[in-house]
């Protein structure tokens, strides 16, 4: 039996760097899964159950840092995957993952994943290939935080959010949220993109209209 079609996930993110028996072991084993917006993929202190890679759509990943307001630490892009820390630590889930608008995710089974690595030792390399990919992510969002100006973190994230069309799912407040500043910051920021030809606002979303723009302001220290 043919396994399933991979795309976008074999032409972009970590699986698609993977040598090609992992990526027929994936296309054996995974299984597509859609998620309608608001609904949750999994939450901080489940048991793992596997792996996803985004494919469709975009993910809002929040901390539990105090329990009335969970922090945003990410809004992941197409290509991202998330869940080996849990999985191959067998720690609880350090995350909650919520499907931020209608998303279709690749599913690869923790059993699946188990029964791989016990049987292939040496495919431990492409796990920890993905852990480093995520580490990488958190660290530079780490430096970002403490070198950048507001206004250069809000143009990476809507340079990595905007689809082809420029439209980033994201509102005004979600960003507010992800780069742990208040509202009057991002709509005087967002005001200043507005004004320089680099983006459309409105309340559900935002429009990159100019990304040469945002692409001069995104170092700004």
């Amino acid at each position: 039996m043919p396994g399933i079609d991979l795309r976008p996930l074999d032409k972009i993110g970590w699986l698609s760097g993977q040598p090609e028996d992992f990526r027929e072991w994936a296309r054996n084993v995974g299984r597509w899964r859609r998620y309608e917006a608001g609904q949750f993929v999994y939450h901080a202190g489940d048991k793992s159950d596997g792996a996803y890679g985004l494919a469709e759509g975009g993910l809002q990943i929040t901390f539990p840092l105090v329990a009335d307001e969970p922090v945003i630490i990410h809004r992941a892009e197409i290509g991202f995957w998330i869940g080996d820390a849990a999985e191959l630590s067998s720690e609880p889930r350090l995350v909650t993952v919520m499907a931020a608008v209608e998303t279709r995710l690749l599913h690869l089974p923790s059993s699946a994943i188990r029964t791989l690595l016990a049987n292939r030792p040496d495919q431990w390399r492409c796990f920890y290939q993905l852990s480093m990919s995520n580490l990488r992510i958190a660290v530079s969002q780490l430096a970002e935080a403490l070198a950048l100006t507001v206004r250069a973190r809000a143009c990476r994230r809507l340079l990595g959010l905007a689809d082809s069309q420029g439209d980033a799912a994201i509102t005004q407040d979600e960003l507010a949220k992800l780069l742990g500043v208040t509202r009057p910051t991002i709509r005087r920021c967002l005001q200043e993109l507005e004004d320089a030809g680099a983006i459309e606002t409105n309340y559900r979303k935002l429009r990159v209209v100019n990304r040469s723009v945002l692409e001069a302001f995104k170092d700004e220290q």
